[in-house]
């Protein structure tokens, strides 16, 4: 029981303790907010790239696709382990919208009402998703439960099914321009349309009027050997029927997304009858895609389907180049396309920010070390100080381990209490954080947080229950081994040459 006394009253009365306490403090703040912003990065960056895509993919080599991906998803799509496989188109082009902006772009093809079955990209919809919950959500909004409801069931079957439909009557697009109500729909990113986050985090930039500008998008047939060629660019004119905001930067500012058929045949990359001019023979030249999305089901292992994705595509590749030139005489002699899973395809950049995460937890780490030497120096002066008590003590029958194990505590109580107030310190700065970013920008004119380099528009604002008790944990530890030294020294004083210190 003394030990207890003596602890909690060194830990109220001896100020300079105090110190340690703080830094102990500050410490566990840093390394929390830091682990914590890099760690929250990392998961943001695995959860974002995968909601983007399947969790197998088949993707070419090249722009120009892969063919015979038809009996490939047949094929893929028979497997147990397999809940859905989409195809889609990527390639690049120029796009114009209005008079307002024209510009270099990312064009991806997508069978939109099957995207769903394979990813979360019906959920980054303005107009078709997130403006159903948005109303459905807003405690202002005049809606009784149940149209709230009926808000929200809109919302979950748009994002089963989603739609290049046109919002408009085709009176409205007739007016605008002649004849144009049966130009298809286009999807754009939200940075592509300006829609951006203003000085107070306030998105801006989207009104009707976007619904209302023509747009003309070029691309080039991949199947031409040169831009010089008759034909090798295709411009074809859209009306924008929403907008996407995966909260992906590069996604956003510069990708856009049109019908897989239309887009498929611009490209060249169609199913075609040509004829041979050497022989005169005709020939089918098969359909091409740029890749296959797959999504598996619950519980199966990624690596085990991608080696039977892998064997799959290498078989139809091999079957069907040999029933075409059986058929025609013609194939096309190709290699197979990559099988990866979604980590193995965004490999390079998760492995660069989970070692950016581990070089910056261990440079702040090892700053971290100089609340343990601070420690050290304080307990230090503090059993100089008192070793007339330490006399005392062990006069009274006190062991020397008894004498260690009030330092040890003393350390203990201030790593427990520091490292608690770090902990809430650090859980108060981290769930803020893009509020203190928003104000910092506001009254300093700072942007710390700039998203056309850190690829999110928002600062990750969670903390790892895990890396929480460890950090924690570590503050306690670092403190009982600040004290350690000094424990010893107290445990070891002679009492009677205590009791003579001056």
């Amino acid at each position: 029981m003394y030990k207890l006394l003596l602890i909690f009253k060194y830990l109220l009365k001896r100020r300079i303790a105090w110190v340690s306490l703080i830094a102990v403090m500050l410490c566990t703040l840093m390394v929390l907010v830091v682990i914590s912003v890099m760690g929250g990065w990392l998961r943001m960056f695995k959860e974002s790239f995968h909601g983007l895509s399947g969790d197998v993919i088949v993707e070419a080599r090249s722009l120009r696709g892969f063919a015979y991906y038809q009996p490939m998803l047949r094929d893929i799509e028979a497997l147990p382990q397999v809940a859905a496989v989409v195809p889609t188109l990527r390639t690049y082009g120029l796009i114009s919208i209005g008079r307002a902006k024209t510009d270099g772009v990312q064009v991806l093809g997508y069978p939109l009402d099957r995207i769903g079955q394979v990813n979360l990209f019906p959920q980054s919809l303005w107009r078709q998703y997130d403006q159903l919950l948005q109303r459905a959500d807003d405690p202002a909004a005049p809606l009784t439960a149940a149209q709230r409801n009926a808000l929200r069931a809109q919302a979950r079957q748009n994002a089963s099914g989603p739609s290049f439909d046109k919002p408009l009557p085709a009176s409205t697009y007739n007016a605008i321009v002649r004849n144009s109500a049966n130009w298809p729909g286009l999807i754009a990113g939200a940075g592509v349309l300006n829609i951006r986050r203003d000085a107070e985090g306030k998105i801006v930039g989207r009104d009707e009027g976007l619904y209302e500008m023509p747009v003309k998008l070029i691309v080039m047939d991949a199947s031409a050997r040169s831009i010089a060629e008759p034909g090798a660019t295709i411009d074809r004119p859209y009306w924008i029927v929403d907008d996407s905001r995966t909260k992906i930067w590069q996604y956003d500012a510069n990708t856009v997304y049109v019908p897989f058929d239309l887009l498929q045949k611009d490209l060249g990359m169609d199913e075609q009858v040509l004829r041979d001019d050497s022989s005169g023979k005709q020939y089918v030249k098969p359909a091409r895609t740029s890749q296959l999305h797959i999504r598996a089901k619950a519980g199966v292992d990624l690596m085990s389907l991608r080696a039977q994705v892998e064997r799959i595509v290498q078989d139809v590749m091999a079957r069907e180049q040999s029933r075409a030139l059986e058929t025609s005489g013609m194939a096309f002699s190709e290699s197979p396309p990559i099988v990866q899973t979604w980590e193995q395809s965004q490999a390079m950049w998760i492995g660069a920010v989970e070692h950016e995460k581990v070089l910056v937890t261990f440079l702040f780490s090892m700053i971290s070390v100089v609340a343990v030497f601070l420690i050290f120096c304080i307990f230090f002066m503090i059993v100089v100080e008192k070793t007339r008590d330490i006399g005392i003590i062990k006069s009274v029958g006190a062991t020397g381990g008894g004498v260690a194990q009030i330092f040890l505590g003393y350390g203990l109580a201030i790593g427990i209490v520091g490292g608690l107030l770090g902990l809430a310190g650090g859980y108060l700065i981290v769930h803020n954080i893009n509020q203190l970013h928003t104000w910092l920008g506001k009254v300093m004119g700072i942007t710390v947080w700039n998203p056309e380099v850190y690829a999110f528009d928002t600062i990750p604002n969670t903390m790892n229950p895990r890396e929480v008790v460890v950090i924690v944990a570590v503050a306690m530890l670092s403190s009982v081994l600040g004290a350690l030294v000094p424990a010893i020294r107290a445990a070891r004083m002679n009492p009677i040459e205590a009791l003579r210190w001056e």
